[in-house]
């Protein structure tokens, strides 16, 4: 018993150092592993945000239609559908919930409103908010979001006719707007609602 006490005394701190050999291996791989999906996740969001930009560069017209097929195909990206709804917690980020009611309001309109959203007023308003379970100002924040990337469409395809470079990230869209002397085109773009003003049908 003695001489395997004494073994352990002497072996011991040389365990512990193997262990904290390997604890840091081991730490150090994990950080590898989690740089190489957050270098992918960029990557692939990248590629997304440069396939869209190419896309309304591209597009003569972008009509709520449109727009609806575009939010389907990024929900199933985003975790709203598919196998990434199942993953815990992903249902219930405030991103994907506020896409879960735009489809749903989308999903409302009548096919006609949707090819010609010139054809939505208020009575179209209060029929589609009676129809998904959303307040007609949920209704407007869909429509801005609509008519926020149909103008971003409109200053791409002139970006394209001047024949000059196309954004490849957010960042570099803000920049460029920026920068552009022609300014932004923001006509027709209903204007956000004040935080705390009063709601009003439109």
């Amino acid at each position: 018993m003695a001489f395997r006490n004494a073994l352990t005394r002497v072996f011991r701190p040389q365990f512990q150092a193997t262990r904290v050999r390997e604890m840091s291996i081991l730490s150090d791989l994990k950080d590898k592993v989690s740089e190489k999906l957050e270098t992918r996740k960029n990557e692939k969001q990248t590629q997304a945000y440069g396939d869209q930009v190419n896309f309304l560069a591209h597009t003569p017209t972008y009509t709520l239609q449109d727009h609806y097929e575009q939010m389907k195909k990024q929900a199933a990206d985003g975790g709203v559908s598919g196998w990434k709804s199942m993953v815990p917690g992903v249902s219930s980020m405030p991103q994907i919930q506020q896409m879960k009611n735009f489809l749903a309001i989308m999903e409302a309109f009548e096919p006609n409103a949707r090819h010609d959203p010139k054809l939505i007023n208020g009575k179209v308003k209060r029929v589609v908010s009676e129809k998904c379970g959303q307040p007609v100002e949920e209704i407007n924040n869909m429509l801005r979001s609509y008519e926020q990337l149909n103008a971003l469409r409109s200053w791409l395809r002139k970006r394209v006719e001047r024949d000059l470079s196309l954004p490849t990230t957010l960042e570099d869209t803000t920049e460029m707007i920026r920068e552009d002397p022609t300014g932004f085109p923001t006509r027709g773009m209903r204007p956000k609602k004040p935080r705390g003003s009063m709601p009003r049908r439109r």
